[in-house]
């Protein structure tokens, strides 16, 4: 998220399977997964959303509202 606010985006949208692929190279495992998913909540703030997308399989995409994004 740093890196994208750095670079002057004002959000990130971030996909629970995306990331689990970008951390653990092996199949999805929803053990796993929920580990990711958990994570993402835990950076969510108020200005966030949850994107529902129901023909993606992931668990859970969320767009981030990134640091001073406000007064771009």
């Amino acid at each position: 998220m740093a890196a994208a606010a750095a670079g002057g985006g004002c959000s990130l949208i971030i996909d629970a399977k995306e990331l689990y692929h970008a951390i653990c190279k092996g199949p999805v495992s929803n053990r796993w997964m929920i580990f990711c998913c958990n994570a993402m909540r835990a950076e969510m703030a108020e200005l966030d959303n949850l994107i529902f997308d129901y023909a993606n399989d992931t668990l859970l995409t969320v767009n981030y509202k990134l640091p001073g994004a406000e007064s771009r």
